[in-house]
């Protein structure tokens, strides 16, 4: 009998993989220190219980255990640092708050191994004591700046993994994209209706933090959904799919209306805080384009094609046209037949700079 899969929601995932990539780098990264701490250090070291302990077998134990206890307590610093109000505060003390709580976890997951070196007997209580003595001053800062050179490299790959998107970075480091590819891909142009009039009435600073709040609100769709963020533009957000993600399961026509729904609940937040709910706009096509890097000072992806300037474009005609959503009859060809939505021909339109008129069809959802 075959048993079924275990299928994890798309944001548990990510927050598992993450979990799991900063484990094995912690553990990797103290295995470093050890190995140059035994080649470039040992035949400074004093001859004694220390030099015995870095010879046994018990630090590989101790690198094991410590490693990876300290690399949950990590995952966990960040991820409540991403989901509480500490990430509001500035970057300076954001750094602060997680470099203290980083050191305590070191020093947690240092005592759950002296724990579990007691509780089963496997290395006397005097040989720890004995150990901890002969630790000079010159080892603790030696261990305190690699420590540091630690956290601040992992939390730099996890950095500059959520800005390019999961799985760019690695397509940057081993040069998929140092020449020109062509990919099949899906782009939606999604932005605030009435941006302007918004921006008016509430002042630069309050609108900023309005478009704040409905990133924030859209994140965890987009990693539900699949999708990946080219840009951000104002109050404007560019996001893109592989097409076999985007339209599996409709990815890319559900995201927008799992963040419509999103804000709606969320009435009562936005019109107590900003007076106003925010309603979006989508543009969405499908086709071939171009993807290469990008740029020396400042390196990025950068995608290129009719498909973008189409998408933009559908954005912009959804006043007119009275509708939220707009895509392009290849994408129609692509999605899959899905009940509660409903495909609505809105007719030829010469869009500018194409030499061919566009059917353009309005994706409505069905109540």
């Amino acid at each position: 009998m075959e048993h079924p899969r275990i299928k994890l929601k798309p944001k548990t995932r990510s927050i598992l993989l993450e979990w799991l990539f900063i484990i094995v780098s912690v553990v990797i990264l103290m295995y470093g220190y050890y190995i140059i701490s035994w080649w470039g250090l040992a035949p400074y070291l004093q001859a004694g219980i220390f030099n015995e302990y870095l010879e046994s077998g018990y630090i590989h134990l101790e690198i094991l255990v410590q490693g990876t206890l300290f690399g949950l307590l990590f995952g966990l610093i960040n991820f409540v640092a991403d989901n509480t109000k500490l990430r509001r505060k500035s970057f300076g003390a954001i750094i602060l708050v997680k470099t203290v709580l980083y050191s305590i976890a070191l020093l947690l997951s240092q005592a759950f191994v002296f724990a579990i070196y007691h509780i089963f007997s496997i290395v006397p209580v005097e040989m720890i004591m004995d150990v901890q003595q002969q630790i000079s001053m010159s080892i603790m800062i030696s261990v305190s700046l690699y420590f540091l050179f630690l956290v601040l490299l992992i939390n730099f790959m996890l950095q500059i993994n959520r800005k390019f998107g999961n799985g760019v970075l690695f397509s940057m480091i081993t040069g998929k994209y140092h020449k020109p590819r062509k990919e099949r891909r899906i782009f939606m142009f999604l932005d605030m209706k009435d941006s302007t009039g918004n921006a008016e009435r509430l002042g630069h600073y309050d609108y900023s933090r309005l478009i704040q709040s409905c990133i924030h609100d859209l994140t965890d769709l987009i990693i539900r959904y699949k999708a990946q963020v080219y840009q951000y533009v104002g109050d404007e957000v560019v996001l893109t799919w592989k097409t076999e993600k985007g339209v599996k399961d409709l990815n890319c026509i559900n995201l927008y209306y799992a963040f419509e729904q999103r804000l709606k609940d969320r009435r009562n937040y936005y019109e107590k805080r900003y007076n106003t709910l925010p309603i979006f706009k989508a543009g969405l096509d499908e086709g071939t384009i171009t993807v290469t890097e990008v740029g020396d000072i400042k390196r990025e992806i950068a995608y290129h094609g009719e498909v973008l300037h189409t998408a933009a474009r559908l954005e912009k005609m959804c006043n007119n046209l009275e509708k939220n959503v707009l895509v392009t009859q290849n994408l129609i060809y692509n999605l899959p037949t899905e009940e509660g939505f409903d495909k609505e021909f809105m007719g030829d339109f010469q869009l500018r700079g194409k030499e061919h008129s566009e059917k353009v069809f309005g994706i409505n959802r069905i109540a």
